[in-house]
């Protein structure tokens, strides 16, 4: 098996794009939690150096997505509970922060079109599927991020993925998990007005019942694992 790789021009560049490969298949759970990442047959399969391998799945390590065992090699990580609630309250944080800035930052029309989304998602969300609810939550999430810093987009955005990876990781499916329309409503109506503060709290108490629900749901599968 060949995997694909883009052509980098620096060796810290090609470190990078398999770095990067490999987040992608463990996230989309390609690679199962605990299997093992073989240097000799990733570097094979992606056409690298066991030394790029070598230094692609130390990113991963300090990412949280592979654990790397002196004498033994790499393997994928296999999260708790514990850890998916860290990335709620990472995205509940940064969505709050984002929400505020919009009121700051947005144009009109860009307010007037993410309003809109909201009372949309709101008005319709019992007649259309959990699948639909969430993708239109996380677009109108990603349309109010914009308006925040880069670094403050890309962590929310990869915190966004591995909240996913956990879920799947832990038998439960993100479509269960929509979030309080009420909130919702709170959130529109707080970026109309441009009141920040309303914005930003309606923004983490979105975040904080869907991480209710999760917690809920885990206690129901059994409770939570033992931390590590």
């Amino acid at each position: 098996m060949t995997i694909a790789v883009p052509t980098a021009h620096s060796g810290r560049s090609r470190v990078k794009d398999v770095a990067q490969a490999l987040r992608a298949e463990i996230q989309a759970g390609e690679r199962a939690p605990g299997a093992p990442l073989r240097e000799v047959a990733l570097a094979e399969a992606m056409g690298v150096s066991r030394a790029t391998i070598r230094e692609a799945l130390r990113h991963l390590a300090a990412d949280g997505l592979v654990q790397v065992e002196k004498f033994r090699g790499a393997r994928v990580s296999s999260p708790t509970a514990f850890e998916l609630f860290d990335q709620f309250e990472i995205r509940a944080a940064l969505f709050g922060m984002s929400a505020r800035y919009a009121c700051f930052r947005a144009s009109d029309s860009d307010l007037a079109e993410i309003v809109a989304r909201i009372r949309n998602l709101v008005e319709t969300a019992a007649s259309q599927s959990a699948a639909w609810r969430v993708e239109e939550g996380v677009e109108i999430g990603s349309m109010i991020s914009r308006h925040a810093g880069p670094d403050a987009r890309a962590i929310l955005a990869g915190s966004h993925r591995k909240a996913r990876w956990h879920l799947s990781s832990l038998g439960l499916d993100e479509r269960g998990f929509v979030g309080p329309v009420d909130e919702w409503r709170r959130l529109a109506s707080g970026l109309e007005a441009r009141d920040a503060d309303a914005a930003s709290d309606a923004a983490r108490r979105i975040i904080f019942r869907m991480q209710q629900e999760v917690t809920q749901a885990v206690i129901a599968r059994g409770g939570p694992p033992d931390p590590a």
